[in-house]
């Protein structure tokens, strides 16, 4: 029980971040074009947003904070930061290394890896893969069917839609649904 208290903390201040995100910064034509890098760097905090359509593609380093807000088919890179949390749609490609915390919600066949942090809070969408590595408390709640990859991890724990219970698969991933 304590386990499922903490995975709803992470996605609950995930959620606060993500209404402060909406009015920040924007990130989209305007800016740097779609499939284009939009990237920020330096500071305390940075929020973006980019919602003019799939295939942003956002990068935030060496801040203090960063949040991002995206559409489907998006790119979302953190590193050396404390916090970064992403909200994105279906096909999203997340990867968050070398900070304190990273939080995502996404859609469908989401792939979201976090590596040398000390914990990760994701909620994903039906056939996505989460890849946690060199984390103290990775949390996982999968929407439908997801892969969860946990090495070098103190605590991983994975929560499948409807209650059903998470399998151990013989190549080493944890799955909701099959293997």
């Amino acid at each position: 029980m304590k386990d499922r208290r903490g995975a709803f903390r992470v996605i609950a201040a995930l959620g606060a971040v993500f209404v402060l995100a909406l009015g920040a910064v924007a990130c989209g034509r305007s800016q740097c074009g779609l499939g284009e890098r939009c990237e920020c760097a330096g500071g305390n905090d940075c929020y973006m947003s980019c919602e003019d359509g799939p295939g942003c593609d956002l990068a935030c380093h060496n801040l203090v904070h960063c949040g991002a807000v995206c559409g489907g088919d998006c790119k979302h890179e953190c590193h050396d930061l404390n916090d970064c949390t992403t909200a994105c749609g279906d096909d999203c490609d997340v990867s968050c290394h070398n900070a304190v915390s990273c939080g995502a919600i996404c859609g469908a066949r989401c792939r979201y890896q976090c590596k040398d942090v000390d914990r990760c809070g994701v909620r994903a969408g039906p056939a996505s893969e989460i890849d946690c590595s060199g984390i103290t408390t990775c949390e996982v709640e999968c929407g439908g069917s997801c892969h969860v990859r946990c090495t070098n991890v103190n605590n991983c724990h994975v929560t499948c839609a409807g209650g059903a219970a998470p399998q151990s698969c013989s190549t080493g991933v944890i799955a909701c649904g099959p293997c």
